[in-house]
């Protein structure tokens, strides 16, 4: 059985995903990139949105129907496998959940700009400040009315613009910088990585997957 492919950009370091599943890393996926055939197991994580043709429902539907396994999750990936679930594509995440019940509708909650060099992100997708302030509200070391305010102030910047200087930047404005400062404290200063979080999910998703296959084929062997 051939090396699962992984299409990942953003969401996770590279370097870290090598070390939770052997596979064949490959940068987002966008239209055409998908193998017309493959006898094996594929995760979708990032994908290309704006810059080049997104990976299109037909492209996944036609590998599923020659039995490839498809997983999908945290980002492209999360979108698309809540399209496709009842068509046998896999997911697993917050955002595939989100995306699945209708919680998140809008493709531009997971939308960030990246480096053409690691592909690393330079903006912060909404999603994760969604997650944040979710986690935030629910330890109470925020307020509804403050998380919904900060929720707000995040949506209205366009996904390519919203850097972690300028999100700070509109909410110091908002709330003022030691109301801020107490928050972000609240978590160690961090915002909330969904993404990344999912895209774990995912990849412990294929080694579960490709580990039950690899076993289905000695048990058939040995039968």
């Amino acid at each position: 059985m051939s090396l699962p492919i992984v299409y990942l950009g953003p969401s996770l370091p590279v370097e870290e995903a090598e070390r939770l599943l052997e596979a064949d890393y490959r940068p987002p996926v966008k239209r055409g990139d998908l193998p017309h055939e493959f006898d094996g197991l594929i995760v979708m994580i990032d994908g290309e949105f704006g810059q080049s043709l997104s990976v299109s429902p037909n492209e996944i539907l036609r590998l599923l129907d020659q039995g490839t396994r498809v997983i999908g999750a945290s980002s492209m990936g999360a979108l698309r496998a809540a399209e496709l679930h009842p068509y046998g594509m896999l997911g697993c995440g917050w955002i595939f959940d989100a995306y699945l019940s209708g919680k998140l509708i809008a493709d531009d909650e997971v939308a960030v700009t990246y480096s053409p060099l690691d592909h690393s992100a330079l903006t912060i997708p909404l999603v994760n400040v969604r997650v944040w302030l979710e986690r935030l509200e629910s330890s109470g070391g925020i307020d509804g009315p403050t998380a919904r305010q900060l929720l707000a102030r995040a949506r209205r910047i366009f996904y390519a613009d919203r850097t972690e200087e300028h999100l700070l930047s509109q909410w110091e404005a908002a709330i003022g910088s030691n109301k801020l400062q107490r928050i972000l404290l609240a978590t160690g200063g961090q915002i909330t990585d969904i993404k990344a979080e999912d895209a774990r999910c995912a990849l412990a998703l294929a080694d579960q997957v490709t580990t039950a296959h690899a076993k289905e084929r000695m048990n058939g062997v040995r039968h």
